[in-house]
């Protein structure tokens, strides 16, 4: 990649720009990667799991949002606004607006050939960094990938695939068929 041509934009001419984009923005330290909108596929994945998580949650106080809500990591001079595609948090998250500011439980994000370097490189950095207990990277072919932070460092705990059970090392009591995902 050749630096040279890199723009490094503001938090305001981001902002700017996000509000006449259609399709998901994300800010990342003056950086700014665009994604258009989704596959089907993506998005019948990401509804199963939302699904699953919003009746495992319900009554608790936990829910679980997808990629239309910010979540804002933020730590002096580093600044990012991410879309999980979806990510779950707990009453104790403080927001910022309609943007969340606490670290989500945990996320899952659906890779794709535009993200899907993003999603296992700068996206897992700052997961890990900013302490997002579980982190799961979901190939659109039927597997998941999960990662637990443990002594402040990720580690794959589990890779599911075919009927597996996916079980959450945060709500160790909440399984998902993985055919009930894909």
């Amino acid at each position: 990649m050749n630096y040279d041509y890199i723009n490094y934009y503001s938090e305001e001419e981001f902002e700017d720009i996000q509000s006449h984009y259609d399709g998901k923005a994300e800010f990342d330290n003056g950086l700014i990667f665009l994604s258009s909108n989704t596959s089907i596929r993506h998005n019948q994945i990401k509804r199963n799991i939302l699904t699953e998580f919003s009746i495992y949650l319900k009554g608790s106080k936990c829910q679980a949002y997808d990629e239309q809500i910010e979540v804002i990591f933020n730590y002096k001079d580093d600044l990012r606004k991410y879309k999980p595609d979806i990510f779950v948090v707990c009453d104790d998250a403080s927001k910022k607006g309609e943007s969340f500011i606490s670290p989500p439980k945990i996320i899952f994000e659906i890779l794709s050939k535009s993200t899907a370097k993003f999603d296992k490189g700068r996206k897992y950095d700052t997961y890990e960094k900013f302490g997002v207990l579980e982190y799961n990277l979901v190939e659109q072919n039927g597997f998941i990938v999960q990662h637990a932070l443990i002594d402040g460092a990720y580690q794959i705990v589990n890779v599911y695939k075919n009927d597996d059970d996916y079980t959450s090392t945060v709500f160790t009591d909440l399984k998902i068929n993985l055919k009930d995902i894909f």
